[in-house]
C-alpha cells in the first residue's frame, strides 16, 4: 500500500511540475498589450483652461476638424499635410495626426498595444508604458506615455481616437520631468469637434 501511495504522490508531482511548466512556457502578449486590462478614466477637460483661439485642421486624405487652443495658430503648419503642431510655449508642443484607415492602423486600442515596450521607428526607438482608456465627449482614446530611452521618464504622451474610419493621434510633446500644460492638453483634446 505504501509503495502504491508513493507512487501515486510522485506521479501527481510530476504531474504538477508539467502542468506549471506549460504555464510558465506557455505565449502571452508580454504586459500591457491587452487592453482589457488596461485601466479606464475619464478625460478631464479643466474649464479653467482658457481655450480662446479655435483651429481648423485638415489632414491630408482624412475628414477634418476643430480644436480650441490657449494660442493662436503655429506659422509653420503646412496646408494640406498630415500632421498639425500647436506650439503652447518655447519648450512644450501638440501635434494631431491623421495615422490612416482604422483597417490599415487596427484602430486607437491596436496603435498602442502594437507599441507597449521597445518601438523601432524610423532607426530610432521610443519605450513606451501606461496604456490607459480614456473615455471623452466623443467617444473612447487609447493614451500611452512614451520615453526616449528605456530608464527616462516619458517626454510624450500620445491619445489615439477612431473617427470616421480614421485613426488620429493627438500627442504632447514636454521637456523631461516637465508635463505643466498637460491639464491645456487635455482641454484642447475635449474640445475637438469633427468635420464630419
Amino acid at each position: 500500500m505504501q509503495h502504491r501511495t508513493f507512487v501515486i504522490a510522485v506521479a501527481a508531482i510530476v504531474t504538477g511540475a508539467a502542468s506549471a511548466a506549460a504555464l510558465v512556457f506557455w505565449p502571452t502578449p508580454p504586459p500591457g498589450r491587452d487592453p482589457d486590462l488596461w485601466p479606464v478614466e475619464t478625460l478631464a477637460a479643466d474649464a479653467a483652461v482658457a481655450l480662446p483661439h479655435v483651429l481648423h485642421v485638415a489632414p491630408a486624405g482624412c475628414p477634418g476638424f476643430s480644436i480650441s487652443s490657449p494660442v493662436p495658430e503655429y506659422s509653420r503648419n503646412v496646408p494640406g499635410s498630415d500632421s498639425y503642431a500647436i506650439k503652447l510655449d518655447s519648450s512644450h508642443f501638440t501635434l494631431a495626426v491623421c495615422l490612416g484607415p482604422v483597417e490599415e492602423t487596427g484602430g486607437a486600442r491596436g496603435t498602442v498595444a502594437e507599441t507597449i515596450g521597445h518601438h523601432e521607428v524610423d532607426g530610432g526607438g521610443f519605450w513606451n508604458r501606461n496604456p490607459t482608456v480614456v473615455s471623452s465627449p466623443y467617444g473612447e482614446l487609447a493614451r500611452v506615455d512614451r520615453a526616449f530611452a528605456a530608464t527616462d521618464a516619458p517626454r510624450l504622451t500620445d491619445w489615439m481616437v477612431d473617427h470616421g474610419g480614421y485613426t488620429y493621434a493627438f500627442g504632447y510633446l514636454h521637456p523631461t520631468g516637465d508635463a505643466g500644460r498637460h491639464r491645456d492638453v487635455e482641454a484642447m483634446i475635449a474640445s475637438v469637434t469633427w468635420d464630419e
